[in-house]
């Protein structure tokens, strides 16, 4: 069992999941980019998704590939900040 420690920003969610959906969250609506339109450019499912960017569901490292590829960016951009 993995113990939960403090964030460093008392406003972030401790959950690792729950930070980096709302990262995902973040960098696609900042490219005014649909859940729809990422799952049909990306090949990722349009509910794996949402359950991605709320947290639900971890990501593995195949899929963060892919959407750091089809955002254009270094999967060091796409995890910043987490």
């Amino acid at each position: 069992m993995v113990q939960e420690t403090k964030a460093a920003d008392p406003l972030l969610p401790l959950d690792i999941s729950a930070r980096f959906g709302l990262r995902l969250r973040e960098l696609r609506r900042s490219r005014n980019i649909t859940q729809l339109r990422m799952a049909v450019d990306f090949g990722i499912d349009r509910s794996f998704i949402s359950d991605v960017e709320r947290g639900k569901k971890s990501i593995s490292l195949v899929f963060l590939e892919v959407i750091a590829l089809g955002l254009k960016i270094e999967l060091s951009e796409l995890l910043r900040g987490l």
